[in-house]
């Protein structure tokens, strides 16, 4: 895949291809089947797949304080567009210049001029322009005046419901991880860098990692069945996001993995971790060997649910 950093980096060679428009964050289902009917058609006409999207969501320029968390920050949206199979993916930053664009200017200036598209897909709710004042009724009408097609893909439901990235960042938020993935098409994950912490899991005889996350979007807090991606190698474990109500922590949230069967060190490395269920709530326990007794029970419920994957 290319990748093309910027409105400014477009070339000659980019002109008159098949192109996919919107912010795509978390690359859902219902994502994956716009870019899928865009792969599809950039076949059967032998021209270039494209998809056109952003390094932030615009609402972090255009209003801070709504902005959500997003669910896959650039680099995690360049890879997974990248494994869709997409010939060029053109990153642009979404700042107050290109936020101030009207949707006759962006259709004018980059559709047709920078890009001379085909045709161009989009989800049923896709708004552009300043202030998200165009939508696709009246990109269609500027497609016949300026020749090219507009295709809209239905939404992906999941019984009624159409898939949504607010769907799916409240099924996070409420560590429904596994229904998330549904709509996902697969695990939510996030990467971090290995910290030091102190060493609490150590003492009690379950080593683990302490993470910083890289990411936006946190899991509620509570133990989950995780895996592991470390050294290049999948490895199953427990992902536990809390404060330590059992040592009277009560402070800033940690998120920590213990990896079944490892006993490397990894500090300082990035690593990812993959949310498959949640085996229970955070809880204070009496003591540290009660604590202790849980994880063995976790650990137990965490392999069996494993068998049944």
């Amino acid at each position: 895949m290319e990748l093309v950093l910027g409105i400014d980096k477009i070339r000659k060679r980019h002109k008159r291809g098949i192109l996919a428009l919107g912010t795509f964050d978390g690359l859902h289902l219902g994502h994956q089947k716009v870019i899928e009917s865009l792969k599809r058609q950039a076949k059967r006409l032998k021209k270039r797949s494209m998809v056109l999207t952003f390094d932030i969501h615009p609402l972090k320029t255009i209003d801070p304080a709504k902005c959500p968390p997003l669910l896959t920050p650039k680099e995690e949206k360049i890879n997974l567009i990248q494994y869709l199979g997409i010939d060029t993916l053109v990153l642009t930053n979404f700042d107050r210049k290109f936020a101030s664009l009207s949707p006759e200017k962006f259709i004018r200036d980059i559709l047709v001029s920078k890009l001379s598209i085909r045709e161009v897909f989009v989800g049923k709710n896709f708004t552009f322009g300043r202030g998200a004042t165009g939508d696709i009724t009246f990109l269609r009408s500027k497609a016949r005046e300026y020749g090219f097609k507009v295709r809209v893909i239905p939404p992906v439901k999941i019984g009624k419901k159409a898939i949504s990235s607010t769907a799916i960042r409240e099924l996070i938020r409420r560590g429904a991880v596994k229904k998330a993935a549904k709509l996902l098409g697969r695990p939510y994950a996030l990467y971090g860098r290995v910290i030091h912490g102190e060493s609490r899991g150590t003492e009690l005889g379950y080593p683990t990692a302490n993470i910083r996350p890289h990411y936006e979007m946190i899991p509620s807090d509570g133990v989950y069945l995780g895996r592991i991606r470390v050294r290049g190698r999948d490895r199953d474990g427990l992902l536990n996001i809390g404060t330590q109500p059992t040592f009277h922590k009560r402070g800033a949230r940690i998120i920590e993995t213990y990896i079944f069967n490892f006993n490397g060190r990894i500090y300082g490395r990035d690593i990812k971790v993959s949310f498959l269920e949640k085996i229970r709530d955070e809880t204070a326990f009496k003591s540290p060997e009660a604590l202790k007794a849980q994880i063995r029970k976790d650990i137990i419920k965490a392999r069996k649910i494993l068998h049944l994957i």
